[in-house]
């Protein structure tokens, strides 16, 4: 199963002259640093929450989709046909 290792991020980013709001992809490590934000799966643009990686469970920094979603190979309910999210983050 693929894993998540990057997601987008909605905020501000660009040059003064041309600032725009919208979803930004990040590496997973560097979404982690962030607090209050929505995350999304830059595949199926679904809902992500993001953990961190612990060493006292031995678990590595994750990111999961809020609900299942048979359509993204980024999810561990993938049916092995690619479909957009049901309920998208725009």
């Amino acid at each position: 199963m693929a894993q998540i290792t990057e997601v987008e991020v909605k905020r501000w980013h660009g040059d003064a002259a041309n600032r725009v709001f919208d979803w930004q992809l990040m590496p997973l490590e560097n979404a982690l640093r962030l607090q209050d934000e929505k995350f999304r799966c830059p595949e199926c643009l679904g809902q992500v929450r993001l953990y961190q990686a612990s060493a006292e469970k031995e678990t590595v920094a994750r990111a999961e989709h809020y609900s299942k979603n048979p359509g993204c190979s980024l999810s561990d309910h993938f049916s092995g046909q690619k479909s957009p999210h049901p309920k998208p983050l725009n």
